[in-house]
């Protein structure tokens, strides 16, 4: 009870304060409407006048003199109705409305209600002793009361528990609070849905392991249905919310069929190597809770020891990899998995939504190649595809898995014709190799706390700050200028993040930055012992809010020992780091983390409150997932709520949310369909070549004809074209070009028949596809003793960064960050590929950014299309919109040095690194030039800039449409003072990735 008095009086010192500010009345009916505004409690005049009565010198109501009578123009006292509108709230001991005299009001409070708490014991104990002298009916009758002692008003119940509210009052009492909460959305508890085990009669030693590693005795709804599926030899879908137990549909049959049949093996995929650690452990404890050996399940993955591969194959029975592992390491070395693959019973692929658009291409050639080996080998695994929630959770799993035979009807097997027969049924050997039924569960029967999502929009106080100091044109424009410059990159974000580092440490003025109130918002959770964990959008910007947290929490001395207890964690990281930081939050020891996406998997990480997400997600199925990773503790306890706090950038789409009237729309949306595109010809074309390696296609000497005319797809199209032509089909159009530059070669076989073997004279590293990015190489930033005269290589490895990144993250002369600390790069050694890096003793005053353009050059042209309606007499020549193919080539030429609080121009390095080039699809738009002349004539605006700000549109919007990162497109646009793209005035949106 005290606790909610100590919040109502918070929020109406608030209120008070957010009133008086605006020089309006602070009478009683205005305080109401902003406190109840919030959307945090509802507080009536009942509640004002409870807080008066215990501290009656601290909250007055008053009368206004006719001195102090309403203002006409304030719009928080509208023409009085009754006493709300004619009593005024004072604060007679402190009535200022700074911080200070806030703090004051506070304490004073706390004091008055700690002085009525002891009244009101001392009342109890008086009461407990004329009880004891009295009789024995009268002390019977005391001891059982027929009602509470404590009435607590209506609108004052909700609110008993509710740790959520707490939290945002306890938000809005930070000094940087200018209205930045714009919508607070309340997400219902779910209860759970529980089955029993008994129906799926599973064997007394599984049961006996769920109870005593998990003590269940029933199971959630869809784990019960999901279970059910895979023991009737289908495959199966899930997709349901974060949490709520999926490894159990899984592990459970898996431990079933594994005692039934000690030979099973199974094959668990994880898109990275942390979270197959991280269910090695808790797969481990259910084997050992069935008094299995613990080396039943292995990972197999890069960090495995090649001494001790063989016997992991060997003796391993359930296999936790990644596929990249697969596809490197597996796949090309079949026969030695011979025994696994022909005894596979199953295939686990967690986190499916994770495979989407380039990576889930390549992923499902992969599982093409395995499937076909399987075949060869006589198995058929059973597929468990667990995912988030996402739109289309059937259509994603027909496009990952490749489509078996159906199973052959009564028609087919009663077929006079024994050749359509066997076309139908397939030979002989390979009657096993069908399609499974497939079963989709998305009713979700887990438990869910109630959540409370919070959007902050830190362009309210930019704009309220705007009103009392007026912005330096001079800044303005350099940064205006300085962003014509450059290009943006994607990954970075650089022009927004650049300019919120300037704001670290400065006043209220300077406070109105996303970074710089999302690490304040951080800091004061961690300093009220609030676990949080604070999403960011790219690897810099991680290390940047992480050093901005600790400058802050190290200028106070009362919070300067809570600086070990915040990290950040983010992919280069080592994986001994990656550990060292998974263990720490997970035993309780970190209370922030700032982590990219990296956290945003199901890595076990404890026992979260709070996330904060800094920037809107990049999909709706990522903020529901990261917002998932807080709340799991709060099913096993009293506190029944979790927050997700989402700061707004400036960006379009982020600006679109955070306004009141569209807020609600966010949480309306769905989450997004994942597409994928196996058949790309590019992708499928080196696909093809890895699978020739492994084994011959369209091969009937090997067997793989008949599998890879279903995997793959068939070589002869049956279908007939316009034009009366037979089509051809999707895996000719690679196959044939393949033939013709001598990559694979026809190889005849007996009956007539012939087969596709790749050429003798293609190397071997050949297969080493990347199936994550356009490079194959990292880079690794080492750090160098900063008193050693040369850069040597025996340093601490800090980071590990992709080859097509590194000009752009660790060139010569750049600052680069790395928990909390600075170093400078001092030398970039591309042969070894190796980024020295040499740790600052003092805090530097500036920071860096790489000056790069991009040139792009029209390979072939797809299509082109008029923009506008055909219909309608356009006023000039009409804009072409074009679809093609493009080369881009990328030069860094040197750095940018500026100072961090005022953005001042300090210098420029000139440098040469090698140029980058690669090919990917683009739509570009080629304006007329009558239509420049118009913008130009008008206030004489700049061309380039209008192309500028369309491209990052562009890039902000295209997320609504495709499911994709912010980091999987760019724009270019003409410039007409450097060597720009090659086509008209125009700008273009091309991919940072290779192209569907």
């Amino acid at each position: 009870m005290d606790e909610v008095l100590r919040r109502h009086f918070a929020l109406v010192d608030a209120s008070f304060c957010f009133v008086a500010k605006r020089r309006a009345t602070p009478t009683v009916r205005s305080v109401l409407r902003v406190a109840n505004s919030f959307g945090i409690s509802q507080l009536t005049r009942q509640s004002l006048l409870e807080l008066a009565t215990i501290a009656p010198d601290l909250l007055v109501f008053e009368r206004p003199t006719a001195s102090t009578q309403s203002r006409s123009d304030d719009v928080f006292s509208p023409t009085p109705e009754n006493e709300e509108d004619l009593e005024v709230v004072t604060f007679p001991r402190a009535p200022q409305t700074s911080q200070r005299a806030s703090t004051k009001r506070k304490g004073l409070f706390d004091a008055a209600l700690k002085a009525k708490s002891n009244e009101v014991g001392s009342q109890k104990q008086a009461k407990q002793l004329q009880v004891s002298t009295g009789n024995s009916d009268s002390e019977k009758s005391s001891t059982t009361p027929t009602k509470p002692t404590n009435i607590v008003p209506n609108e004052q119940a909700p609110f008993q528990n509710d740790w959520g509210s707490s939290v945002l009052t306890m938000l809005q009492q930070m000094d940087i609070y200018k209205s930045q909460i714009v919508h607070v959305e309340r997400r219902s508890a779910r209860p759970a849905q529980y089955r029993d085990l008994e129906p799926l009669q599973l064997s007394k030693q599984v049961c006996e392991a769920l109870e005593k590693c998990y003590s269940i005795k029933q199971l959630y709804s869809h784990q019960f249905e999901a279970i059910e599926a895979i023991r009737c030899g289908e495959n199966a879908v899930l997709s349901t919310a974060t949490a709520s137990g999926k490894s159990l549909t899984y592990n459970v049959p898996m431990l079933d069929m594994l005692l039934e049949d000690p030979s099973s093996r199974f094959m668990y995929l994880f898109p990275t190597k942390a979270l197959a650690q991280d269910q090695l452990k808790s797969l481990r404890q259910f084997l050992e809770a069935a008094d299995l050996p613990l080396h039943v399940g292995s990972t197999f993955d890069g960090d495995t020891p090649m001494k001790s591969r063989s016997m992991v194959i060997r003796e391993t029975r359930i296999f936790l990899t990644n596929p990249d592992m697969l596809h490197l390491t597996i796949l090309p070395q079949h026969r030695q998995w011979k025994q696994v693959l022909s005894n596979l019973r199953f295939l686990v692929v967690d986190e499916a939504h994770m495979y989407r658009g380039v990576f889930g291409s390549h992923v499902s050639c992969v599982f093409r190649r395995l499937f076909r080996l399987c075949a060869l080998y006589g198995s058929n695994p059973q597929v468990v595809c667990c995912s988030a929630t996402i739109q289309n959770p059937e259509a994603h799993f027909r496009q990952l898995i490749p489509t078996l035979p159906h199973q052959p009807t009564v028609s087919d097997r009663d077929d006079d014709d024994i050749d359509n027969a066997e076309e139908h049924m397939g030979p002989p050997s390979l009657q096993f190799f069908r399609q499974r039924p497939l079963r989709v569960i998305t009713e979700d029967g887990a438990p869910s706390v109630e959540k409370l999502f919070c959007i902050w929009n830190p362009e309210v106080a930019k704009t309220s700050n705007s009103l009392q100091v007026s912005p330096p044109s001079a800044d303005a424009s350099k940064s205006s200028s300085a962003t014509l410059r450059k290009r943006k990159r994607i990954e970075d974000t650089t022009h927004t993040q650049t300019s919120d580092n300037t704001e670290q440490g400065a006043e209220v003025n300077f406070s109105t930055s996303a970074i710089y109130q999302g690490s304040r918002i951080l800091s004061r959770l961690v300093e009220a012992e609030i676990a949080t964990l604070l999403f960011c959008r790219g690897r810099k910007l991680t290390e940047l809010v992480l050093m901005n947290v600790h400058s802050i929490l190290k200028a106070d001395p009362k919070t300067q020992n809570l600086l070990r207890r915040v990290s950040s964690y983010r992919g280069g990281y080592t994986l001994e780091a990656r550990r060292r930081i998974e263990q720490r939050l997970f035993s309780g020891d970190l209370l922030g983390v700032v982590a990219t996406n990296a956290l945003e998997l199901g890595i076990d990480i404890g026992e979260l409150d709070c996330t904060i997400h800094l920037g809107l997600p990049s999909s709706i199925a990522s903020l529901w997932q990261q917002a998932g990773r807080a709340g799991r503790r709060q099913q096993l306890s009293k506190q029944k709520q979790s927050v997700a706090i989402i700061v707004c950038f400036d960006a379009p789409l982020d600006q679109h949310f955070a306004q009141k009237r569209h807020a609600m729309e966010l949480f309306q949306l769905e989450p997004e369909a994942v597409s994928l595109n196996p058949m790309n010809q590019r992708i499928l074309g080196q696909h093809l070549l890895c699978a020739a390696r492994e084994s011959a296609l369209f091969s009937s000497q090997s067997g793989t004809d008949y599998v890879d005319s279903f995997v793959f797809g068939a070589l002869n199209n049956t279908n007939i074209t316009e034009k009366g032509e037979p089509a051809t089909s999707e895996v000719s159009k690679v196959l044939f070009p393949l033939l013709k530059e001598r990559k694979l070669v026809k190889c005849p076989e007996n009956g007539g028949n012939q087969g596709y073997r790749i050429h003798s004279c293609m190397p071997k590293k050949f297969r080493a596809v990347s199936l994550r990015s356009i490079c194959d190489e990292n880079y690794t930033v080492v750090a160098t003793k900063n008193d050693a005269a040369n850069d040597t290589i025996d340093g601490e490895v800090l980071d590990e960064i992709p080859g097509d990144k590194v000009f752009f993250q660790v060139y010569p002369t750049a600052v680069y960050l790395y928990q909390a600390q600075e170093y400078l790069i001092t030398r970039l050694d591309n042969i070894q590929r190796i980024a020295f890096a040499r740790k600052c003793n003092q805090p530097l005053t500036y920071f860096t950014t790489c000056r790069d353009f991009t040139d792009l050059e029209v390979v072939r042209i797809h299509s082109t299309t008029k923009l506008g309606r055909s219909s309608e007499k356009p006023k000039c020549e009409s804009a072409l919109v074009c679809v093609g193919t493009v080369s881009i080539l990328t030069r860094v030429i040197g750095s940018t040095m500026l100072e961090k609080r005022t953005m001042r121009f300090l210098g420029t390095n000139d440098f040469s690194l090698p140029h980058m080039q690669s090919f990917g699809e683009a739509v570009w738009l080629e304006f007329p030039v009558a239509l420049r002349k118009q913008v130009e004539e008008r206030g004489g605006r700049s061309w380039t800039a209008a192309l500028h700000g369309v491209g990052h549109l562009f890039v902000a919007l295209v997320r609504l449409f495709i499911l994709c990162d912010a980091e999987d497109v760019g724009t270019e646009h003409v410039n007409e003072f450097e060597q720009r793209v090659k086509y008209g005035d125009g700008i273009s949106l091309l991919s940072s990735k290779d192209c569907l």
